[in-house]
């Protein structure tokens, strides 16, 4: 995770529509996270979570929003997306 934090990208697979999203995000090694608006998308308050929960829970009966292809956004810009993404389901 550390070194995940150090990276100056991550790919945003999905988002919870709403007005506090949820972004799952794929750090450079392959693994996600979701990262939390109350957390102020701070990496070090993610928590990891598999591709199985993503399709089947997140998405599947979450009503998450699939990003595909997924969209590589600057970790200093995390709370910016998500805004623009509440701003385009509003």
């Amino acid at each position: 995770m550390a070194d995940a934090a150090t990276e100056d990208k991550v790919k945003v697979r999905a988002y919870s529509p709403g007005l506090y999203p949820i972004l799952v995000l794929e750090f450079p090694s392959g693994e996600l996270r979701t990262a939390y608006h109350e957390a102020g998308y701070d990496l070090e308050r993610t928590k990891q979570v598999t591709e199985e929960w993503l399709s089947d829970n997140a998405i599947g009966r979450h009503g998450f929003v699939g990003v595909s292809p997924p969209e590589d956004v600057p970790i200093s810009a995390l709370r910016d997306y998500a805004h623009e993404r509440v701003s385009e389901t509003s």
